[in-house]
């Protein structure tokens, strides 16, 4: 049974999400409870980053060239990687505010929330000690994922955190920004660089790069699990090659005791994050599971120029219901603007589908 939308399963090879395959012992602490009492459990999603400052195409994915999901269409929003990440130097969202969003969500009624602490692009969204592509050396070192994480434990919202291993910036000189190039079902794609150039044969990643890499996203997810106090949900959003060299969920476990992990990262994990953008048609066999979805209209998963709004409550209801019928939780995604504010739309939105889950109750 298909369980994830035909964009999803193409953005999905290529930054290597695992596949749940296997039930796995959910975390049996009191403090993971939560996330199983009801299905239905609400949650705000939040893509958020460099991209935003020009606004032209998707966080990370408006780096690559030749999306199916946008040629179909007649479309490729994209920029040079050289420019997308020059983003970096000019990112400065004077506007960012957390407690506004996590206040409006909680009287909304939804429990948590999960923000993009860094995506594929490889840009950290607060002063790590590892890497250099981070607030450290932007932003004059603000951290906004530490924002974030006040601003929801002040408003009562479970602190969720997505991360992604895979890290464009990190192997940038040993990748093809063409969507595709080298698999036999796009013959005629050769390989682009950072200025959309053709590169020929693909270099292969020097040992001890990779090496460094797998340890730097170690280092990474064990920092932000013992930099910030709780933290309740790990959401990762793909893999690293050899997962036998990955931080294992136990030890996650050891570092926060109520914690709870998706399965992208190990390919098993206490909830299913495979139905993306997708309603099942029938109850998943896992029992905890998340459907996430996007919410602004024209838009990709962070805030682009060309968004026209956020989808009305009905529509955003017609896809909850379903998911919550058959057991799951819903995450709904939102798009901060450039200057890091939710345009006032989500929040007449919000209010709306609010009133329509209080008269489904009445």
């Amino acid at each position: 049974m298909a369980n994830k939308s035909e964009t999803a399963k193409a953005q999905h090879e290529m930054i290597g999400s695992r596949e749940q395959v296997k039930e796995f012992e959910p975390n049996q602490h009191p403090d993971a409870q939560w996330y199983y009492k009801k299905p239905g459990t609400l949650g705000l999603f939040i893509h958020f980053g460099i991209s935003t400052v020009r606004a032209e195409g998707d966080l990370s994915w408006g780096m690559i060239k030749g999306k199916p999901w946008e040629t179909k269409w007649g479309n490729d929003f994209c920029i040079t990687p050289h420019e997308y990440w020059e983003q970096a130097k000019t990112f400065d969202p004077v506007g960012f505010d957390p407690d506004n969003w996590m206040k409006a969500i909680k009287a909304a009624g939804y429990e948590y929330a999960v923000f993009t602490t860094r995506h594929h692009d490889g840009f950290s969204m607060w002063p790590s000690e590892f890497g250099n592509f981070n607030t450290n050396n932007f932003m004059r070192g603000r951290d906004l994922v530490g924002e974030y994480i006040q601003a929801a434990r002040k408003n009562g919202i479970k602190v969720g955190l997505y991360y992604s291993p895979p890290d464009w910036y990190w192997h940038r000189y040993y990748m093809s920004f063409n969507y595709g190039s080298g698999k036999p079902e796009y013959p005629d794609r050769i390989n682009l660089g950072l200025d959309f150039e053709p590169i020929g044969e693909l270099p292969p990643v020097p040992a001890p790069l990779e090496r460094d890499y797998m340890q730097y996203v170690n280092d990474q997810v064990r920092e932000l699990l013992t930099r910030y106090g709780k933290i309740d949900l790990f959401w990762f959003d793909g893999s690293i090659p050899d997962i036998s060299k990955g931080i294992t969920i136990e030890e996650m476990r050891k570092l926060q005791p109520g914690i709870l992990v998706n399965d992208r990262m190990h390919g098993t994990g206490d909830f299913c994050t495979q139905y993306e953008c997708f309603i099942p048609t029938e109850r998943p066999r896992f029992r905890y599971w998340e459907s996430c979805h996007i919410w602004p209209d024209n838009c990709g998963w962070a805030w682009v120029s060309r968004c026209t709004g956020y989808r009305s409550a009905e529509r955003m209801y017609g896809l909850y219901k379903p998911v919550r019928d058959m057991g799951g939780n819903f995450l709904m995604n939102v798009a901060p603007r450039t200057d890091g504010t939710l345009s006032p739309d989500f929040y007449d939105r919000l209010k709306d589908f609010k009133a329509i889950i209080d008269n489904e109750r009445k």
